[in-house]
């Protein structure tokens, strides 16, 4: 008995540290335990147990063993174990100190990294919580960070759809710069495959994919530099390349000394006009013009058609046109204009011609002009009744020059 007795407190004693280590706050337990060692060291100096003592002991011991083993100790105290049963009873302590020194050991560790999960996902533990409801919280959480993790998975997934349109842009327009842009290619390939689960590479994948861009990024800032550049050099090209053509558009419809239409602007313009309405022709030309070439030179004579087709232009109407035919002949068309009209017009021009003070090689000049008048004719066409115009001005010649002729 004594030897049972002296057994028991040594396992006391190992156990006991260990118990007390890991429910330091179990106020009840080290009541227990305190007591249970009371009891243990009365019952060494007494030479017998009393049934109620006995009774007192087993159930503090019960709770540090299972069901199974702790079942030999409700017994009779009266009955001794035999001898398995001390072994069984024995290699049971044994295994529950062993577990409760790995428990000692592992207990803080477990602490720990329960905390630390917490902090990493952003939910620190309460002070106060015991180490299973520490371990329910951190369940839960890790669920919701799956489930939000997935839901980040997908809109991932969904933001790189989204991207490879805007690559496949990216790639034209560098393209069209001729540079083949590798980065944006490299990044195409690496987002065109499944993102992978794992959140260390989908990062490794995307952290490349987002260096490609952004040095193609750069790449498409120069571009974009470039080409407004060119954009900007083409414009001014173009606006010159329209000034030169209104410059030779204007050279080939108007005469390039008076700045009159020529002949090709006088057809097209007769082509335009309407049948409807009446229209009248004045045709005139310089008397002895060739005297002037003569004296005063093609300089001097050239001052002189410029001259005259001023007066011209000042004596007619915006809707008239007024033409120079070559050398010193000129044609006036007049839209809307009934013969009588235009006679009266070229009875002004022949006035306004004789009177006026023409300058040539610093020398004035006097001159005059014959003028032909006609009016078209139903079924007629312009260009015959042009000529039926120049038919009166050759007459006005005939008559002694400085006069206008109807043409009939």
């Amino acid at each position: 008995m004594q030897q049972h007795i002296e057994q028991i407190l040594n396992d006391m004693d190992t156990l006991r540290p260990f118990v007390l280590a890991n429910q330091s706050q179990n106020a009840e337990l080290r009541s227990i335990m305190r007591r249970i060692i009371q009891h243990v060291e009365f019952i060494q100096n007494t030479p017998n147990i009393p049934p109620q003592q006995y009774e007192i002991i087993a159930t503090g011991l019960i709770q540090l063993l299972d069901a199974e083993h702790g079942a030999f100790l409700k017994r009779d105290p009266e009955l001794l174990l035999s001898e398995h049963e001390q072994t069984q009873l024995q290699q049971h302590i044994s295994e529950r100190r062993q577990m409760l020194q790995s428990l000692q050991y592992d207990w803080p560790i477990l602490q720990h990294t329960l905390k630390n999960s917490h902090e990493l996902l952003g939910k620190p533990p309460a002070a106060l919580d015991d180490i299973r409801t520490t371990a329910r919280d951190l369940e839960r959480f890790l669920r919701e960070h799956l489930q939000k993790d997935a839901q980040l998975h997908t809109e991932v997934s969904q933001l790189i759809g989204a991207l490879r349109t805007s690559m496949n842009g990216m790639l034209s327009v560098l393209q069209e710069v001729g540079d083949e842009a590798p980065e944006i290619k490299q990044a195409q390939h690496l987002l065109s495959q499944d993102l992978p689960r794992d959140p260390s590479e989908a990062r490794s994948i995307l952290q490349q994919a987002c260096s490609g861009l952004l040095e193609a990024g750069n790449k498409l800032s120069c571009a974009s530099r470039t080409m407004h550049q060119q954009m900007q050099q083409q414009q001014s090209q173009m606006s010159t390349l329209t000034q030169h053509l209104k410059a030779a558009e204007a050279e080939a419809r108007n005469d390039p000394l008076t700045g009159l239409a020529n002949r090709r602007k006088l057809a097209e313009f007769l082509s335009k006009l309407p049948t409807h309405m009446p229209t009248s022709f004045i045709m005139i030309d310089i008397d002895h013009f060739k005297h002037i070439n003569d004296r005063y030179g093609h300089d001097g004579g050239d001052e002189i058609l410029k001259a005259l087709a001023s007066i011209l232009n000042e004596s007619t109407r915006s809707s008239d046109m007024v033409a120079r035919l070559g050398g010193e002949e000129f044609c006036i068309i007049l839209p809307g204009a009934e013969i009588h009209a235009a006679e009266a017009l070229a009875a002004n021009l022949c006035q306004s011609v004789s009177v006026h003070d023409f300058i040539a090689k610093d020398k004035t000049i006097n001159l005059t002009i014959s003028l032909g008048v006609s009016q078209k004719k139903d079924k007629e066409t312009c260009m015959e009744s042009i000529k039926r115009a120049d038919q009166g001005l050759y007459q006005s010649k005939e008559n002694g020059r400085n006069q206008i002729t109807i043409a009939k």
